[in-house]
Parts: structure tokens; C-alpha cells; sequence
């Protein structure tokens, strides 16, 4: 008897348990596949997958046991495996078994084809989300938030949303009329892909996804609570895009800066709910005197300036106010640490109180950049005393400045070397009194001057030197994870600390070697030496990257910059499995996830992430030499590249110059004629539609496009990238043009 693959699923499942050796078991709702069966098959080649999270994953452990191919086409967003994903696990476990055991072949294929299919679902399994299960004011509050959001009204750039008006009344469960209705307003929800509406349970199926739930916990409750959070949020982000909208008139927004700060929104919601933290958070308050601040900055116990912080300082008349504040006896707000403990000790990371603790560490001669200065100096200019005379008389300090340096001691160049700056001079109101005496100078003269302070006469000294009774408010966070650390600034964003999505993810990930080179690289973090100096060697060639993004309308703000990058090398450099459809936010944290995670990965080698820094660096310049008047005005906006299409011909040629290396340059030159005409191609528009999976499509089909204009084979560039750099994404990304097309 011949072998034939299973028409359908009921047919695919029987043969799944039949191979386990296991009791048939009926379908599941809507007619899908059982975890039980892929269970059951992968144990008839002795493969153990009861602890693989995800039915997509078991097949993909499985597949790659019997070496068959596992892409987007063998599962569903849902979870829910194919019949070609099923197929392709039966045939290559049926092959193995029968090239173990050749004798046994025939009588396998004919059991196999002979097998009657696996029963539907039991009589009486739910099919689909009755919403039975869930209360009446449940179903009131679900419906009412449905009806908030299908008002009329203009949608974000992009998306398309005919208003329905509907009211409460109108949102029915006992008919399953909701879900229409709900897929009426899903743009507002930013779902990474539309609502399946061929079936009540497709429907429900691609619902349990976009709200990131587990199958296993997709009980009707659940799924309420989730999707009521959900349109809660959505209408929250709509009131604040229209708020930006109402700025248009007045030439403070636009359409399309609405639209990008809504779906950044949508980002930062996205890596709150996907980090991991969980379990009790151990955080202490404390009052500190400033001379525990001093000591440990002078241990170099104290980071003020980790790589995630922004670079810039206060200027020096909001540093003299502080100062003031604290001769005066004002309490301050609290001062936000994080404690690292390792082998080597225990550092605390300043997380809110950066600006403060500068600002104190500036005006006494502390800081330790400052002091790093002047070490060097003292060497350059034969005065071992340097540093004495810098922290006990700034001014004799100035004088020897200008006797051994070419360049003055401006008030920019000591704000740039963290030097001390002078109080306030004139008649400033704060310093009245006995405060008087002290404007105009620097600490170094007023040491010993006595001053009114939390009710004491003393010497300004013991303010700054000593246990004194004026405190800091301190909290420390100590024993956190890294999903916990994400919680705590979720925490403070939602209480007045605003740091964006990119800000939080450098805090997250700012220890690891990648993350300091894309905040370099890009130009966010201009300390390449302190920050990333596996780089400095080749700091010339690399340069030119934040040249080019400033240039191309990518400013230093909110780390735009690093967020372009990085987007670029997690679609290049992210293979674990997952489907492309989450947000960029997701893929970004996926990248580094996947390192962080795995102290062998290769992104921990520092010569390794140069390599992937020199790829990228090359990739912008390579996209730098194309004239602007080759790319089409319906693909790149003349006035700045927008991100989306950017980050799609940037991947594209990353991933051609790991193939042609020089050779780039000289490809790109001959196509431009080629690049003109692509970029004027429906296939490189724009999707009209903002969710996820849309917008990786269109990723997918521009990278596909353009590096079959370069004259590269992309299977050829997914080797290469996987090889220097240990695993590449690049097929999943080609894939989807495929997939786009069929």
C-alpha cells in the first residue's frame, strides 16, 4: 500500500497517537489538534516534549529531531498546528521509524492509512467563549467600553476605522453579536493581528492570542478580565491621541506624530506586561547624610551615570538652586537605588536622583569624573598636590589651569568635566540672612563659614563632611530580578517618573555588551570610552552612523536612535522559534532576552558585538550614498525617513553586506535605476494596517525585494549572519514576502 500524507486534521491526530502508541483522544473545540498528540507522537522517536511551553514549540522541537522544516506556515497565531504543520511532523517521525526498522514498513504505512479519524469534540465541549461564565455586570462593563470606542472619530495614520456608534444595549453575548462589534474598534486595541472572523471559534481562538493569554488559560473569566483591561487601556491612549490631535491647529502635532506617540504608548504597555517580574520586591527607605553619598562615590560604590541614564547635565543655575535648597535645610524628594551585589561587592545605581546627587557630588569637588580629571592632570603637569588643591581652593585650582592648559576654564568646559560651580551672586533672595556671606563663591571658600541648619548653628562643612542632621530620603531596591527592575520604573512612570519604553529597556539590559554598543553606536551615549570601549578602535568608521540618523531626522531625544538600531539587529539576529508578529518593543527585548539569558551566546563576546555594530554601521552607510531622489515619494516622506520603511531597507542591506562585504557599495551603485522603481512598487507602500504582523510583512517584502535588486541570495545572507553571530532571523523575515504574496 502506497503512503499518503492525512487529508485532515481528524485523520493527521489519529495517526499522531497511533504512533505513541496511545488511546485516540476526539479533537478539541473548533477541530483542533490536543497538546496530548504531539505528546504522544514525539515519544514514538523517544523525544520528550511534556515540558515544551506551546504546541508552535513542541512541533518545532519535534521537527528538528526528524529534520523536517518548521516555519510560520505549520501553526496559527492561536497556537493551533496545521494540517501541514501536522503532516510534516507524521511523515518525518513515519520516515525515522521505518529507517530504523525496514522490515517493519509496510505494515506500518498500512496501519496508518487504514486508521479511522479521531473523533470530533465530546458531546457537550464548549465550543468557542459563550460568556456564560461571566457575570452580568462583567458583560455591562465589557459592552459599555465596546460602545466608548466605536464613537466616530479620526483614526491614527495608517489604520482604517469606520465608526459604528453603537450603545451598550447593542452589545450582545447571548448571540455572539460582541465579537462583531469588537472587531468593529480592534484598531484602537492595537492587536499584533486582526480578529479572525471566519468562525465563532477562529474568533475566539485569535482573541486569546492578541491578549497574550496561554490556551490552557483561556477559561471565559480570564478572557473577560483581560480583554476589559484591554479596552480600558485602548480608550485611555485614544483620549490622549486626540488630546495631541487638538494640537494640530496650532502647529503642535500632527496626524502622524499622534499616531507615532500612540502606538509608542502601546509599546511601553507591551514591555510592562511582557517582563517578568513577579514575587516580593525587597526595598527599604532610609535618610542618608550627604557625606554617605560622598564616601561612596569616592569608593566608586556609587554609579550616577549608568548607561541608560541621559547623558546630559543639569545646567548650573538649577544645580545652584538645589545647593541652595540644601543651605537652607529644605528637604529634598526621595533618591531612587538599585543595589548590585556580585563578587566584587556592592554598587548602588542611581535610578531616580541622578541630577540631585550630581549637582551635590559638582559643588563640594566629588564627583568622580571630576576627580578622574584631575589625577591626569596632576600627572600632565607635575603637581602631586592637584588634587589637595582642587577640593581645599578651586580658585588656586583655576589659576594652575590656565598656567598648563591652552583652552580656558569656561563655566561650559566645568560643567562638561563635572568641575565645581560658585553659588548664585547678587542679591539672591534664598541667600538671605546668615546665607549672605556665602553668594558668589565655591565651597572650597565657605567650609568654615557657620550657617543656621535644621536648627543648628555649624560650619557648612559638617553640612557636606559630616553625620549631620540633614537627611536624604533614600529607597533602595535590593534583590530584584530584571523583570522586577522593569516594574519598578513602571511603577515611577505611573507616579510622575516618565522614563519611555527605550529608557527602560536600557535600564534592563544596559550591562549587557550589545545594548552599550547600540546606545553608542547610535549615538545616544556619547562616552565610548567609559561606556563601550571595545569600540573605541574603530570609533572613526563607526562614527558616522549618528551622523547619518541625525541627518535623516532620528534626534537624540528619547533614544530614537538606539531604538532604530536595535530594531534592525533584533529582526536580523533573533531565532527562538517565535512567530513574527509581536511588537518591535517584543522583538527588541526578545534579542536581548536571548542573550542576557545565555552567558555562551555569541553577543557576549565583545569582538562579536563590534563585528555586529561594524554590520550595521556599514548597512547606514551604504543607505547614506543612495541620493535621496531614488527613493519614492509614496515610500519615504521627503521631508524624514519614517521609521517602518527605514528599518526595512536598512535590514536589507546589513544583510547583503554580510555576503558582499566591500562589494556593497558597488552593488548599490549600479541599482539605484532598480531601488527608484521598488520603492514606487505597491509592494513597498506602506500597509495600510498598524498591527504587528502587517507591518513585519511589509518589512519582510521590501528586505525580500532588495536584496534580489542587489543581486543576493537570501538564504545565502541568513547562513552568513547565523554564522558570525549565532543565530539569524533572517529566513522567518523573507518568509513572510512569501507568505504575503501567496
Amino acid at each position: 500500500m502506497q503512503y499518503a500524507s492525512a487529508t485532515n486534521k481528524a485523520e493527521a491526530v489519529a495517526r499522531m497517537y497511533h504512533l505513541g502508541g496511545k488511546p485516540v483522544q476526539p479533537l478539541g473545540p473548533g477541530g483542533k489538534e490536543k497538546r496530548s498528540a504531539l505528546e504522544a507522537l514525539a515519544s514514538a522517536v523517544d523525544i520528550d516534549v511534556t515540558g515544551t511551553p506551546g504546541k508552535a514549540e513542541c512541533g518545532r522541537h519535534l521537527a528538528d529531531a526528524v529534520r523536517v522544516a518548521w516555519n510560520e506556515e505549520c501553526y496559527s497565531t492561536g497556537g493551533t498546528i496545521t494540517l501541514l504543520g501536522l503532516n510534516r511532523l507524521v511523515d518525518g517521525v513515519v520516515e525515522v521509524l521505518v529507517a530504523r526498522d525496514l522490515a517493519r514498513e509496510e505494515h506500518l504505512i498500512t496501519e496508518l492509512m487504514e486508521l479511522p479519524p479521531a473523533p470530533s469534540a465530546r458531546s457537550g465541549e464548549q465550543e468557542g467563549l459563550s460568556m456564560q461564565q461571566i457575570t452580568s455586570e462583567a458583560k455591562q462593563n465589557i459592552a459599555e467600553l465596546i460602545a466608548t470606542l466605536s464613537r466616530e472619530g479620526v483614526a491614527p495614520a495608517g489604520a482604517t476605522f469606520t465608526a459604528a456608534g453603537v450603545t451598550a444595549d447593542e452589545v450582545r453575548f447571548d448571540d455572539g453579536s460582541w465579537r462583531e462589534l469588537l472587531a468593529s474598534v480592534q484598531v484602537w486595541l492595537a492587536f499584533p493581528d486582526d480578529l479572525d472572523a471566519e468562525s465563532a471559534e477562529a474568533f475566539d481562538a485569535s482573541l486569546v492570542a492578541a491578549l497574550g493569554l496561554p490556551i490552557s488559560d483561556a477559561d471565559e473569566v480570564t478572557v473577560a478580565a483581560r480583554l476589559t483591561e484591554r479596552l480600558e487601556q485602548a480608550i485611555e491612549l485614544r483620549e490622549k491621541f486626540d488630546e495631541t490631535l487638538e494640537d494640530e491647529a496650532e502647529g503642535g502635532a500632527t496626524i502622524g506624530s499622534a499616531s507615532q506617540a500612540w502606538s509608542e504608548a502601546w509599546a511601553e504597555i507591551e514591555d510592562e506586561e511582557t517582563s517578568e517580574g513577579s514575587g516580593p520586591i525587597k526595598a527599604t527607605a532610609h535618610t542618608w547624610s550627604i557625606i554617605k553619598f560622598v564616601t561612596l562615590a569616592n569608593y566608586d560604590e556609587l554609579e550616577l551615570s549608568p548607561s541608560y541614564q541621559r547623558a546630559d547635565v543639569w545646567p548650573t543655575g538649577d544645580a545652584q538652586a538645589l545647593i541652595e535648597s540644601v543651605l537652607r535645610g529644605i528637604p529634598l524628594p526621595s533618591v531612587i537605588l538599585l543595589q548590585q551585589s556580585d563578587s566584587e561587592g556592592t554598587r548602588y545605581e542611581a535610578v531616580d536622583g541622578k541630577q540631585r546627587l550630581t549637582s551635590i557630588l559638582r559643588f563640594t569637588g566629588n564627583h568622580p569624573s571630576a576627580l578622574k580629571v584631575v589625577r591626569e592632570k596632576a600627572v600632565a603637569w607635575g603637581e602631586p598636590m592637584l588634587e589637595h588643591i582642587f577640593r581645599t581652593d578651586y580658585p588656586a585650582f583655576k589659576k594652575l589651569w590656565k598656567q598648563h592648559e591652552s583652552d580656558s576654564l569656561t563655566a561650559q568646559v566645568e560643567r562638561s568635566h563635572y568641575f565645581p560651580f560658585p553659588l548664585r551672586k547678587g542679591e539672591v533672595k534664598p541667600l538671605s540672612g546668615d546665607l549672605a556671606p556665602l553668594r558668589g563663591r565655591y565651597y572650597s571658600q565657605i567650609r568654615e563659614d557657620k550657617i543656621t541648619v535644621v536648627g543648628q548653628k555649624r560650619r557648612v562643612q559638617a553640612l557636606f563632611e559630616e553625620d549631620s542632621d540633614y537627611k536624604l530620603p533614600v529607597i533602595v531596591y535590593e534583590e530584584v530580578t530584571t523583570g522586577q527592575v522593569h516594574e519598578v520604573f513602571s511603577l515611577y512612570n505611573k507616579q510622575g517618573k516618565h522614563l519611555n519604553a527605550e529608557e527602560i529597556r536600557n535600564a534592563l539590559y544596559h550591562r549587557l555588551p550589545l545594548m552599550k554598543a547600540l546606545l553608542v553606536t547610535a549615538g545616544d551615549n556619547a562616552n565610548v570610552s567609559e561606556v563601550a570601549p571595545f569600540l573605541a578602535a574603530h570609533w572613526d568608521d563607526l562614527s558616522s552612523t549618528p551622523d547619518v540618523l541625525d541627518e535623516y531626522g532620528f534626534g537624540k531625544a528619547g533614544y530614537k536612535r538606539t531604538k532604530l538600531l536595535s530594531w534592525v539587529a533584533g529582526a536580523l539576529l533573533v531565532d527562538d522559534g517565535t512567530p513574527m508578529s509581536r511588537s518591535t518593543a517584543g522583538q527588541i527585548n526578545a534579542l536581548l532576552k536571548t542573550v542576557q539569558d545565555d552567558k555562551k551566546h555569541r553577543l557576549w563576546d565583545e569582538t562579536v558585538v563590534l563585528d555586529a555594530m561594524l554590520l550595521l554601521d556599514h548597512a547606514v552607510d551604504a543607505h547614506a550614498s543612495i541620493p535621496p531622489e531614488c527613493w519614492a515619494p509614496q515610500f519615504k516622506s521627503q521631508t524624514k525617513w519614517q521609521e517602518l520603511q527605514l528599518v526595512g531597507t536598512l535590514i536589507a542591506l546589513a544583510a547583503a553586506r554580510a555576503v558582499l562585504e566591500d562589494e556593497l557599495d558597488e552593488r548599490v551603485e549600479g541599482a539605484l535605476e532598480s531601488i527608484q522603481a521598488a520603492s514606487a512598487s505597491a509592494a513597498w507602500k506602506r500597509p495600510a494596517k498598524t498591527q504587528s504582523r502587517q507591518q513585519w510583512m511589509h518589512t519582510g517584502r521590501v528586505v525580500a525585494s532588495f536584496l534580489d535588486i542587489l543581486g543576493v541570495d537570501a538564504a545565502e545572507a541568513d547562513q552568513a549572519i547565523a554564522a558570525r553571530f549565532g543565530q539569524s532571523g533572517l529566513r522567518h523575515l523573507v518568509s513572510l514576502a512569501e507568505e504575503s504574496q501567496a
